[in-house]
Formats: structure tokens, sequence, C-alpha cells
């Protein structure tokens, strides 16, 4: 458990029917992540599976002790990596201030192998060659960021957008210490129909993965990585990612943690 310095809020999971469309799409080269991302959509909120992608530029931060008393953890400094390779990562595409963003977590390597995880800058990451993506277009909702009084941070949250009739999927987010398969779950059940396969990111408080040494520090950075939520990449403040099957129970969300779930049809 983690005790954040703002006041609890009573509400720990807000999750939002939506409709979700699959697409391939090309991502540019040249441009700013951020930006080939927001051309293949054009404004709509969506989620990425970003896999094997080829970068000129790569830009990302790990998890940190806190700065201040006002939050449990921080960001560590810019790492900046030539001509890696994106291996595995997700990203939600939203909004902050207006202005779209990308929450991006995931795993990538250097041209030595050297792999590295954490939190993607997709505004300082920028392709190398042309590169075919999956993707799912929002209908009805989309992530919005607005200030978190419990975290101290500013936050993704779902809000609703247009009208949208029967919803085949539900965009969520999972507040602290929230177990995170509990957390889906809640999520889950504002339709009632079964899960097919969940996207997600976000922190938990360390991270406890089937065959690996349990990482220990407040927060860590968080990509699941199947369809039935079990598989996690995680990284801690050393910097070493991991990744396994994550143990029922033993992981909780230490900020936050953004789901989209596929829903199967009735």
């Amino acid at each position: 458990m983690v005790q954040h310095p703002g006041p609890v809020s009573a509400e720990r999971v807000i999750a939002i029917p939506c409709q979700a469309t699959h697409r391939r799409v090309k991502l540019t080269a040249g441009l700013p992540l951020l930006q080939a991302m927001t051309d293949a959509v054009g404004g709509a909120g969506a989620w990425f599976d970003l896999s094997d992608v080829p970068t000129k530029t790569l830009t990302f931060v790990r998890p940190a002790p806190a700065l201040d008393d006002h939050h449990v953890a921080w960001y560590s400094s810019e790492t900046v990596l030539q001509d890696a390779t994106i291996r595995k990562a997700g990203a939600h595409l939203g909004r902050r201030d207006g202005e779209v963003f990308a929450h991006v977590h995931g795993l990538w390597s250097e041209e030595n192998g050297t792999r590295h995880a954490g939190h993607l800058l997709a505004e300082k990451t920028f392709l190398s060659t042309d590169h075919t993506v999956d993707i799912w277009v929002l209908e009805g909702a989309m992530f919005e960021t607005a200030p978190d009084a419990e975290t101290g941070f500013t936050l993704f949250r779902p809000v609703r957008t247009t009208p949208v009739g029967a919803p085949n999927a539900v965009l969520g987010a999972i507040r602290p210490n929230e177990i995170i398969e509990e957390g889906i779950a809640k999520s889950a059940g504002k339709t009632g129909l079964p899960v097919a396969a969940v996207k997600g990111l976000g922190s938990l408080v360390g991270a406890q993965l089937e065959g690996q040494t349990a990482l220990r520090d407040i927060a860590t950075e968080v990509l699941l990585t199947d369809a039935e939520s079990e598989g996690a990449i995680a990284v801690g403040f050393a910097g070493s990612p991991i990744s396994g099957v994550m143990i029922p129970g033993k992981n909780r969300v230490c900020v936050t943690f953004e789901v989209l779930l596929l829903l199967s049809p009735t």
C-alpha cells in the first residue's frame, strides 16, 4: 500500500463504455512519434500497439525517487538513444490542456542489444523508417488530463465524448492501491460483457512477476503484454526491466493505471 499526500478519492475506478475500431495504420518516418500517431487517427482517442518500431532518436524516462513531499515518486532525467528499436510498447492517445498527448510505456533496445524500459516521450522520439502498427480508434470516450488531488499529479482520466450505441469496449482509469486485476474486473463490470482483451499501462507499487526478482521500489512503470492482462513488462528506479506473468493479488496500482478493455460480443 502507498500513502499519497492528498485526500483519498471515494471513486476508485473510473470507466466509460465506448466503441473501439481496429485499424492498421502507417506511422511516417521523420516526424515526432506524437505527430505521426496524431496524423494516423485525425485527433481521435486511440490505443496503439507498437512492436519492432525502428527509431532514429528515442527519448525516455524511468521512475525515480520523489523530489519533494508532494509526490510519492517522480521521473528520472531523460535518456536519449540513437538508432534504437521499440521492441514492445503501448500508447494511449488523448488530450492534455487541449492538445494531443500520448502516454507511452514499453521496452526498447539499443543496437548492441542493451534493453531499457520506461515512459517514452513521443514528442521527442522520431521514427527512422515508415512503420505499420495496429491501433484501436475510440468513439464515445477518450482520455483527457486533469489535476488529481490525491496523488498530486496531472493524470489521464476517461471522459465521455459522443453518444454511442452498443459498446464494444471500456476505457478506464484505476486509482492507487487497487489490486490491478480487481481494478480491471471493476472496469469491465460497467457493461456486464466478458472481456476479450486488455490493453493497458501505468504504475504499480513495486512489481511481483513469476520467476523474477521482485521490484521493491515504491513506483514502477508497467506495460501489460497479453490479452489476459497477466503478462507485464516492468521497470523500477535501477532501470533493469523485468517481464513475466504478474502474481495474482500482489500488484497494486501506485499512481494510476489506464486500460482499454475490448469486449466479447454477446
